[in-house]
């Protein structure tokens, strides 16, 4: 397991900056907290860093390199080296302590349409101003000019994308974790996600009307009179209850129920599996938190062998048969992806536990809380990761996410060898933390208590109530 913080660098063109609520701003500093922030793109924004500066503590850096005065030289950022380069000049001195993140607005894309190639603008005079004792595999440079999903080799140089179109347009911000080891892991945040259009059912014009009538803030909507609300042009009974419910759900960071449905009974067995990809051929790690007993117990199936790709489904199977007592397995998102893969790889590769499967309790608490509209879940979209630490649960730091693990796995298929073996426990953890938030919401919401429409006192009555941002 990576025991290393990473730096972590947040990335706005100026225009989001620029424009964007102070709610709006306070968000998407809050979701990722980094430790440095930069303005991306070609542009200088002097209202855009001096925006930043007001908005970030002093020890966050703020990072333009278009700007008359910014940051240059190296800094220490949670033990990663950052040397920023706002020119060519600054390359020249670079001082490197293991791993050293290059980052300027040095280097861009340049697209001739007409050959339909591609070249690194700068790349010469970049190259001409490096020292060159300074160069090498521990250089990694990061461009503010190219977008968060750009990764290349240039002629030896190591060249990252930080982010040049984050928040503009549809293009989602973006966040970089810069590690010890050399690896970058991108983050994203919707933009949809932040202030008040985080709440199901606020969109623009609705956001613009509730802070007109000064709710500017999730806590100032989940604190009014329903009766307030319902006052405001174009909200009506039902739009009240789900925005209320849901200002309540993200401000109070709490699972605000809408229903009295009853969750399956008996001690959970929480399930997460990792395969090969979104159209799998193998489920090769099975994560498993069983609940019986006074601690909850982690175990693992893992199948090491592709050859063998029913081999955990089996080990799983057999265990769950033996000591399950017919219990509910639960998976988060489960009807759409553990469910199913797991069902198609019984049936394909291990028939023989088709009746075990079948008989097998399954439960899907996002389908229950949302698809079938029983709760609000807090966090800044449905997903697991951001509904569990809502919840307040602290994720592991395994730098991996689930597309980084299908990719390894893959690479260990295509070639069996000391260079693509997985780090096993490392992955293992990863799938840990993810059954271990997943227990996290089902207590949650287990301890929520009914919650009946905002404008009826009758405990019978049955309302509609939204979700808040989904997949």
């Amino acid at each position: 397991m990576v025991s290393d913080s990473p730096a972590r660098i947040a990335a706005a063109a100026p225009g989001f900056v620029e424009r964007a609520t102070a709610s709006a701003l306070d968000d998407w500093l809050t979701y990722f907290e980094p430790d440095v922030v930069v303005l991306a793109g070609v542009e200088p924004a002097r209202r855009a860093s001096s925006a930043l500066r007001r908005v970030t503590g002093d020890e966050t850096f703020v990072f333009d390199p278009n700007g008359l005065d910014p940051i240059r030289g190296p800094r220490q950022v949670a033990g990663v080296q950052l040397q920023f380069a706002p020119s060519l000049d600054d390359l020249a001195s670079l001082e490197r302590s293991g791993t050293t993140f290059v980052l300027s607005g040095l280097l861009s894309l340049d697209v001739d349409r007409a050959t339909l190639s591609t070249s690194l603008d700068g790349l010469v005079a970049y190259r001409e101003a490096l020292d060159p004792a300074a160069t090498g595999t521990e250089l990694v440079h990061l461009s503010t000019r190219l977008p968060a999903s750009y990764r290349r080799e240039w002629d030896g140089l190591t060249v990252v994308g930080a982010g040049a179109d984050a928040g503009v347009g549809d293009e989602p911000l973006t966040a970089l974790d810069c590690r010890a080891d050399g690896r970058v892991f991108v983050h994203t945040l919707e933009r949809s996600n932040l202030g008040l259009q985080a709440l199901d059912g606020v969109g623009d014009t609705r956001a613009r009307t509730l802070r007109d009538a000064g709710l500017g803030s999730r806590t100032a909507i989940a604190a009014a009179e329903p009766s307030t609300l319902a006052e405001l042009d174009g909200l009506g009974e039902s739009t009240v209850e789900r925005i209320t419910a849901s200002a309540r759900a993200v401000a109070d960071g709490e699972v605000v129920r809408r229903t009295d449905a009853q969750l399956p009974s008996g001690d959970p067995v929480f399930v997460d599996i990792e395969t090969d990809g979104l159209s799998p051929t193998i489920t090769w790690l099975i994560g498993v938190l069983d609940t019986a007993g006074e601690e909850a117990t982690y175990r693992s199936f893992v199948q090491r062998d592709p050859d063998d790709p029913g081999g955990a489904v089996r080990e799983f199977l057999s265990w769950y048969d033996a000591g399950g007592d017919g219990r509910p397995v639960v998976a988060y998102n489960g009807w759409r992806f553990d469910f199913q893969v797991l069902g198609e790889h019984v049936a394909e590769y291990c028939p023989a536990f088709e009746p075990i499967w079948d008989a097998m309790d399954r439960f899907d608490p996002y389908r229950w809380a949302v698809r079938d509209d029983n709760a609000v879940l807090p966090g800044r979209t449905n997903k697991l990761d951001d509904v569990a630490a809502a919840l307040g649960h602290e994720s592991a730091e395994t730098g991996l996410t689930g597309a980084a693990v299908a990719r390894a796995y893959r690479a260990w298929m295509d070639d069996r060898s000391p260079e693509t073996e997985l780090d096993w426990e490392r992955f293992d953890a990863y799938c840990e933390d993810d059954v271990r938030a997943l227990a996290t919401i089902w207590t949650a919401l287990q301890e929520s208590g009914r919650v009946v429409s905002a404008t009826s006192t009758d405990p019978d009555d049955e309302t509609t109530q939204g979700t808040l941002s989904d997949w």
